[in-house]
């Protein structure tokens, strides 16, 4: 009997459909991303660096939408870990390329495309670093429509998908470990960039997989409604319209409160930045607390928040800049008249094991009870 040997199967190697994304664009994603980043996800002023530095090697990015990956395609997420505060002082423009080429070594194998880790005015910003420097394309998705402060409120960690092995980079270092859970990678992440050897920041790569399974995972077209914010606000500027009612309109928030930054309590500790920004308007109070992003806020005239993880509290000024915590102090010192947006997430980001890794995050900071739906809390 005449016997065939099974066929081999081959990877696609067709450059899938893409967006051009240049300057203005790029641009709208950074300023869109810093509202979305819910007071985290890096500076402004880091994604501002980084651009100028990406637009230097390339005029623009490929953006490919996850429809249009090849369900063989490989990739893996790229991203910054760390204060923002920290990596406001400086970031290594290398240092998530060094750690994407590191994962590659260890896989013994090129990825095709690079997957952002989450939206912030950084790590919208970062991922793209390492698209510049190897000339590849960018997926548009995320692990969250927000910026997150530990790695088990991912939708990645919710669909289980394996994180490790687990790539650590500066731009002098390279560090590689293994982990059963987004909790153990979360806490030797943070052992690392804290103990000395990095300082409280550093650029990282995991969570490989193949274009089905981030499919599967990923929350689609994070970065294209990054640039459609920022595309809204720089329009309501240029035509001199109301820019929060312009991104209220597109988000469909709500104004949660209106007034003058008072207070920015922030301490850096173990790779996070922890505190509270308190705003004022008249006899009205709000406190906003944060571990990196922002997780809770509390109108003091009310018996409950009126925003609660993981729905989004964004920050922007009246005139349309929007900022993360690590310019908040900046904003306040200015005098800057400031607007607190709530913003419900998506049906993927409030799946249950994320709901209850954010429960866990804010007992500590003050909040004990049950997770409440934005649109209950600010109807």
């Amino acid at each position: 009997m005449k016997t065939t040997k099974p066929q081999q199967q081959t990877r696609s190697t067709t450059r899938p459909r893409a967006t051009q994304l240049d300057a203005t664009a790029l641009h709208d994603v950074l300023v869109g991303a810093t509202l979305l980043g819910a007071g985290g996800g890096g500076p402004f002023d880091l994604g501002q660096q980084l651009l100028t530095e990406i637009l230097a090697k390339t005029p623009v990015i490929d953006l490919v939408a996850p429809a249009d990956v090849a369900d063989d395609a490989t990739m893996a997420v790229s991203a910054g870990v760390g204060s923002p505060t920290a990596a406001a002082s400086g970031f290594p423009f290398d240092a998530a390329t060094i750690a994407f080429g590191a994962l590659e070594a260890v896989r013994g194998g090129t990825f095709d495309l690079v997957l952002p880790g989450e939206v912030g005015a950084g790590n919208s910003i970062l991922p793209m670093t390492v698209c510049a420097s190897r000339g590849l394309p960018l997926v548009d998705a995320s692990g969250a429509d927000r910026a997150m402060p530990t790695l088990g409120v991912s939708t990645y960690a919710a669909h289980g998908l394996p994180l490790s092995p687990v790539l650590v980079a500066n731009g002098e270092l390279s560090i590689r470990f293994d982990a059963p859970d987004a909790a153990t990678a979360d806490a030797t992440l943070r052992g690392i960039i804290s103990g000395g050897a990095f300082h409280e920041d550093a650029g990282v790569a995991f969570w490989s997989m193949t274009g089905a399974t981030m499919k599967s995972a990923a929350v689609g077209g994070t970065l294209t409604r990054a640039r459609r914010v920022g595309a809204a606000l720089r329009l309501a500027r240029q035509r001199k319209t109301d820019p929060v009612a312009a991104v209220t309109k597109l988000l469909r928030a709500r104004v949660l409160f209106e007034g003058e930054l008072v207070d920015v309590a922030e301490e850096t500790a173990g790779g996070f930045d922890l505190g509270i920004v308190t705003l004022r308007h008249g006899r009205r109070t709000m406190r906003i607390y944060n571990q990196n992003e922002n997780l809770f806020a509390w109108d003091e005239s009310k018996t409950s928040p009126v925003a609660l993880s993981p729905d989004l509290v964004c920050f922007m000024t009246t005139d349309g800049a929007p900022f993360s915590n690590a310019e908040a102090d900046e904003v306040k010192k200015e005098g800057k008249r400031v607007v607190v947006l709530g913003v419900a997430s998506n049906k993927a980001g409030r799946a249950r094991s994320i709901i209850d890794a954010y429960l866990a995050l804010m007992r500590p900071l003050g909040y004990g009870g049950p997770y409440v739906p934005l649109e209950r809390l600010a109807p």
